[in-house]
């Protein structure tokens, strides 16, 4: 009996399939940031690159804040760089196409149009990566070693896509043209595919702010507990609001910065009512809620505040 057991057990060993790569994106993404976090010296040079240009912003003049402040899309309400990616590849993409269809015969109107859409990419490609630098200046950290590993390749995409625009403009060589064309739409494809992953996974540009709606008016505190001129972070049926007392006036917004999280109440009273977050430096109008300088797109949710009882008591702003 025994001999059979181990010859029935050495026949299902045998018989198992051995372990195959895998296939699934999510498996790539995740063995990629394993990767990517364990190089720490990838990453620690990725962080100081961003915090440095975002101290160099933070050290110019105003008008240069502002600009940096539309590269941001402060104006839009999110994110420019994603508007303008939209643009830059998706013209080279199509440029590809019509490469290949300019191969056949008859093709000299592929051709035009090829050539046309590379040179549009191409140039767009410029306030396109001017942007995304904005935003990385300003990424967090742990996002930060694919945000470098996607400017790279950015980068090298724009190489072969300037190198390609020049061949076509000065009649140089086709083929050059089309081999820098092929090789730069393959790494603007995987740059892409990083891309949403900075968005999806990292979430890098999306709205950091948790629930935010109190839609009854709810007691908080007592009016004399609230010091003047004091940023006080309070929970309001588990929403976290930033207090702001100036004389008779209570302004209340969300606590939590719509950038990346940062906590607000460590942050500090900039321009009488406007607070500025810790982490990045964005900075909030108190009243309104409004992006007063990027790197935040988003507003902040606001709160009418009213005393009962000497008690302060908040509400959305938009509540009925």
């Amino acid at each position: 009996m025994e001999d059979t057991n181990i010859k029935s057990e050495t026949h299902y060993t045998d018989m198992t399939e051995p372990e195959r790569p895998s296939t699934d994106l999510r498996d790539w993404r995740q063995e990629l940031n394993r990767r990517l976090g364990e190089a720490d010296g990838f990453r620690g040079l990725s962080l100081d690159v961003a915090r440095t240009l975002h101290r160099q912003v933070l050290r110019s003049e105003n008008g240069v804040r502002d600009l940096v402040d539309i590269l941001h899309g402060k104006q839009l309400g999110h994110p420019l760089h994603p508007v303008l990616t939209d643009l830059t590849v998706g013209s080279w993409s199509l440029a590809f196409f019509f490469d290949m269809l300019s191969l056949l015969p008859g093709g000299g109107f592929a051709r035009h149009v090829a050539d046309s859409l590379t040179l549009i990419g191409t140039f767009s490609a410029i306030p396109t990566a001017l942007s995304g630098m904005a935003d990385y200046s300003t990424i967090k950290r742990d996002a930060a070693s694919t945000g470098a590993l996607h400017g790279i390749l950015n980068s090298i995409a724009f190489f072969c896509y300037v190198r390609s625009t020049v061949e076509r403009l000065t009649g140089g060589s086709r083929i050059t043209a089309l081999l820098y064309a092929a090789v730069g739409v393959a790494v603007v494809t995987v740059s892409a595919w990083l891309g949403g992953d900075l968005v999806y996974y990292h979430r890098v540009g999306v709205n950091h702010v948790p629930a935010s709606d109190v839609p009854e008016w709810t007691t908080i505190m007592a009016l004399e507990d609230l010091p003047e001129q004091e940023l006080t972070r309070v929970e309001a049926n588990e929403v976290p609001v930033l207090l702001f007392r100036r004389g008779v006036s209570i302004f209340a917004i969300n606590a939590v910065c719509s950038h990346a999280g940062g906590p607000l109440e460590e942050g500090r009273i900039v321009d009488n009512v406007c607070v500025e977050c810790p982490w990045h430096q964005s900075v909030f109008d108190m009243v309104d809620g409004d992006v007063v300088h990027a790197p935040a797109t988003y507003s902040q949710p606001t709160y009418a505040v009213r005393i009962r009882d000497g008690q302060i008591e908040v509400r959305s702003a938009n509540a009925t």
